[in-house]
């Protein structure tokens, strides 16, 4: 009994690391797309790249596909996603969503930053 309480535990174990490591790769290196979306993404181009936010996330267009980018450093939005959170590091005020970090442009609008 002992031992399959063992087995047990760390089965779970194993599956809440693998889904937790599955979310990080997701977005470093494995391509997630999307074919559609109910949502009408705001479009940003960046250094000749057309990045796509849908909720938080940033996608560029590829072949009629929505593939899952990080979003770029410098690029500039008018108004940040909604669901994030204000914070501040080293006195500096950044607005964060999905592990991005928004800061005010001195021309008005948030750029992406990387405190």
């Amino acid at each position: 009994m002992k031992k399959l309480r063992i087995i047990a535990i760390l089965g779970i174990a194993m599956l809440s690391f693998n889904s937790m490591n599955a979310q990080s790769d997701a977005a470093t290196t494995k391509k997630e797309t999307i074919n559609s979306s109910d949502k009408q993404p705001e479009k940003i181009v960046y250094k000749n790249i057309d990045y796509y936010i849908i909720d938080g996330v940033w996608y560029a267009k590829i072949k009629k596909r929505f593939v899952l980018r990080t979003a770029p450093k410098g690029a500039k939005l008018k108004n940040v996603p909604k669901g994030g959170e204000n914070v501040v590091m080293a006195g500096v005020k950044y607005y964060k969503l999905n592990g991005v970090f928004y800061k005010k442009s001195k021309g008005g609008g948030y750029e992406v930053a990387r405190p």
